[in-house]
């Protein structure tokens, strides 16, 4: 059986962890490259700019300085300024877990057509889900070590213990295990897990939604369009890769263990949610009402209240002019060949006539 507190095992688990990190650098950079279309678009002037891809931006970038950070942090061999360095790591990495799940409800939202019944839960859970990434963006403190010449973390901010009293009074089995465990170890791990539970719960709500607003659109909608037209596999991918790191923190093998997956879930996620913006298509440049892909050539849809207070709010009323035309088929006007051949030494005739009398 492995030892997953033995040295040796340590010291193989963080050179996988440096280089899956910079595995999922490289790839978030290609996939930012892939996609760069999008703000070429917006830079010429083809695509308007709206306030809703400001998450999109924070998301797509952030998470990219915060990766840069983190390999720059394994390369420390003199003296820096650890705390500032991890407490950047912290607020880049966690603000591009929150815009993504931001990102992602803005356009359920939309789905939804802005029914207050949706925007007041979603945007309260939403608020929620800011508050406690924000918390954990300053919980670490950090220093140099000249013995292991690199950045360590010396202590972390105890925001969760209340829920380790908790567990340790009503005997929860899964958590029996925090008793055996050092109270910085508890913190940290109780940290994650609050963090990917609850980016899990929220986004699995996010995707429920999302879903139901699709089917009470267009119940004909195959699961395949809605699965790749409508983006609901990029929502499926942005709640199923919190699994993993949610699953080692709550196992807690190790350290390393617990952090390795933290990486890719936050690059898949990231990478699932700018998806919804640069592949699936844009609203409605006049009314920002989602309409399903599979109806806007067959069945045109007439605009809701909330899209005629949006257009009232936005541009003034003009005058209209209603044109009405007749079809005119020239086959109608068309003489028949044996008329053509009647009519003809007449029309000679009569041209000849006509011609002679001008002269």
């Amino acid at each position: 059986m492995v030892n997953w507190s033995s040295p040796q095992e340590l010291a193989k688990e963080n050179v996988a962890y440096s280089n899956l990190v910079f595995a999922c650098f490289g790839l978030y950079v290609w996939e930012v490259f892939q996609t760069s279309k999008f703000e070429l678009s917006i830079f010429e002037g083809r695509r308007k700019l709206r306030w809703q891809w400001v998450f999109f931006f924070l998301c797509r970038y952030s998470l990219v300085l915060s990766i840069g950070a983190l390999m720059a942090s394994f390369t420390v061999k003199s003296p820096i300024n650890c705390q500032a360095l991890y407490t950047f790591i912290c607020v880049a990495g966690n603000l591009s877990i929150i815009c993504s799940s931001t990102t992602l409800m803005l356009r359920t939202i939309a789905v939804w057509e802005r029914k207050l019944a949706i925007v007041i839960p979603l945007v309260g859970l939403c608020l929620a889900h800011w508050a406690l990434l924000w918390r954990g963006m300053f919980i670490i403190t950090a220093e140099y070590s000249p013995p292991a010449l690199a950045c360590v973390v010396t202590n972390t901010q105890h925001v969760f213990l209340s829920v380790t009293s908790w567990a340790s009074r009503c005997r929860i089995p899964w958590l029996s295990w925090f008793r055996s465990c050092s109270l910085s170890s508890v913190g940290v791990v109780l940290r994650w897990l609050s963090v990917f539970f609850v980016a899990m719960g929220f986004n699995l709500v996010i995707l429920v939604l999302h879903v139901v607003g699709l089917l009470r659109r267009e119940h004909s909608a195959s699961i395949w369009d809605l699965l790749f037209k409508d983006g609901v596999i990029y929502y499926l991918g942005a709640f199923s890769c919190n699994a993993l790191p949610a699953i080692l923190n709550a196992v807690n093998l190790n350290a390393v263990m617990n952090l390795i997956a933290t990486v890719p879930a936050a690059v898949l996620s990231a990478v699932a949610a700018c998806r919804t913006v640069t592949a699936l298509p844009d609203l409605d440049d006049d009314d920002d009402i989602y309409v399903h892909s599979a109806t806007q050539l067959t069945a045109p849809r007439l605009p809701t209240t909330a899209a005629f207070r949006l257009q009232s709010k936005r541009y003034p009323a003009r005058p209209e002019v209603h044109v009405t035309t007749d079809q005119i088929v020239m086959e109608d006007y068309d003489p028949s060949p044996s008329s053509v051949t009647d009519k003809a030494p007449s029309l000679l005739n009569g041209s000849d006539d006509k011609s002679f009398n001008a002269v």
